[in-house]
């Protein structure tokens, strides 16, 4: 019964929703059958999967049981379940369910009705908050509704056809850019390449004066100028700031996804070791935070939770850092919650030059993951040597290359490791004081190719 579309998507209803699909079900006009209402009050109440079997017997206990007869049961039922559900996500949008209404007033000849609902929708669209593709879009279909009317009713008056292709264009012009945006970003992480016909001509009309002045075609066209176009970093000040003004402007999951493009850009430059772009990625997030964009099912992920606290630590925002992992703590999943905390907690202290501190949240989980783990052991080994603790160092080294060559499931992460004792070993064994040693070492860290602590290793070798 699990495998059925029809028990999956009763699972995933809301209490309410279970209340508002019951109402809908007891209607005559959408549904006239008993046995229909019957199997989903009691699907509805069934916390773990259940049988066919059973099923059957419920909702016909006097007869044998009939696998086509359920079947043809469960698809009516899930059909009303999509009707219901259609006309639910319709009721949510009333911008798009008055241009509904438009259309029905004018194919009915209801002069009236249609001039009242013409009047009210232009309202609405004026105080309509959002600014995104889909808005002029919505624009264009409320204006096609007016130039069908005025057209068919014979009046000698200029009809609105300039309104009708501005907003098409604007939403044209602005789906194509979001569409080229997320195909580039898809490219490169990809390694795939996607082909974008009207591309350079969309570009050339979206630079324009008139057309950059439109929110939904600015932000995607400095999106795309600047993390696909150009090197120029004010050209991303400039996408950074119309994001940033259009943040409450655009619906909360797409604004969302133009802050993730944003910050992987920005990572990306910071990965090419472009440091000013740590600040970009922290005001990204920052700001992401304050607006409740970086959660998703109001969670935030531990690898946002990593990459933020680690921006920010190499900002040097200490006081700012501790409070953004005390508060954001409960939002982690509580599988990887203690976990990652102490480990950015550990990062945090360590920089603070908090040995103890940091040792002390180093030792307080059990880093189950591969990475973290070795993370935890990288950091460890650090702290040994900055205190110059080199007993405790020799014996730590020597856990960490064991642990090392056990686990056969590092994959690449294998040679970085190995290379990170190996020459942290001849770090604590050099004599400072030979300078040919050192220059020699020194060499040999510099083009050592895979070597993720190589700027650590150099700092302390001096």
């Amino acid at each position: 019964m699990e495998k059925t579309l029809t028990w999956e998507i009763i699972q995933s209803f809301s209490k309410i929703e279970i209340k508002e699909f019951r109402q809908f079900l007891r209607s005559p006009f959408f549904n006239k059958r008993e046995d229909l209402t019957i199997i989903f009050d009691y699907l509805s109440k069934q916390k773990a999967p259940i049988s066919k079997e059973t099923v059957f017997q419920k909702i016909f206990p006097q007869k044998a049981f009939d696998d086509q007869k359920l079947r043809l049961l469960l698809s009516y039922l899930l059909k009303l379940i999509e009707q219901f559900l259609i006309l639910k996500e319709r009721d949510s949008n009333e911008l798009q369910n008055q241009i509904y209404l438009l259309e029905v007033y004018r194919k009915r000849n209801l002069n009236r009705h249609f001039q009242k609902t013409i009047n009210k929708t232009q309202k609405n669209f004026q105080n309509q908050n959002l600014r995104h593709p889909e808005f002029y879009f919505s624009n264009f279909l409320m204006e096609t509704e007016q130039f069908q009317f005025l057209s068919g009713s014979g009046r000698t008056q200029e009809l609105n056809l300039q309104a009708v292709e501005n907003n098409l264009d604007y939403a044209f012009i602005s789906m194509k850019l979001r569409q080229a945006c997320f195909s580039r970003s898809h490219e490169s992480v990809f390694n795939t390449e996607y082909q974008i016909p009207l591309l350079s001509e969309i570009l050339e009309l979206a630079a324009k004066p008139e057309y950059k002045k439109i929110p939904a075609v600015a932000v995607y066209y400095y999106c795309f100028k600047a993390l696909f176009q150009s090197e120029n970093e004010n050209d991303f000040q400039v996408f950074k700031n119309n994001l940033f003004a259009l943040t409450n402007h655009y619906p909360k999951t797409e604004i969302a996804n133009l802050y993730l493009l944003a910050i992987n850009f920005c990572i990306r430059k910071i990965n090419e070791n472009k440091m000013s772009f740590l600040r970009e990625a922290l005001d990204l997030y920052q700001n992401g935070l304050n607006n409740e964009l970086l959660l998703q099912n109001g969670q935030l992920s531990r690898f946002s939770f990593n990459n933020i606290a680690s921006v920010a630590i190499r900002l040097g925002d200490f006081d700012w850092v501790e409070a953004f992992m005390n508060e954001y703590q409960p939002f982690l999943r509580e599988k990887y919650r203690d976990i990652t905390f102490s480990l950015n907690a550990a990062k945090l202290e360590y920089t603070r030059k908090n040995y103890t501190q940091a040792l002390h949240f180093l030792q307080k989980s059990d880093y189950k993951d591969l990475i973290n783990n070795m993370v935890a052991k990288t950091l460890q080994m650090k702290i040994y040597y900055e205190l110059g603790e080199y007993d405790l160092l020799d014996s730590h080294l020597k856990t960490m290359e064991i642990f090392i060559r056990r686990n056969k499931k590092m994959g690449y992460h294998h040679e970085n490791w190995m290379n990170i004792v190996r020459y942290t070993k001849k770090l604590a064994d050099l004599n400072l004081f030979n300078k040919k040693a050192k220059v020699k070492l020194k060499t040999a860290i510099e083009k050592e190719p895979v070597l993720t602590e190589k700027k650590w290793l150099l700092r302390e070798l001096g």
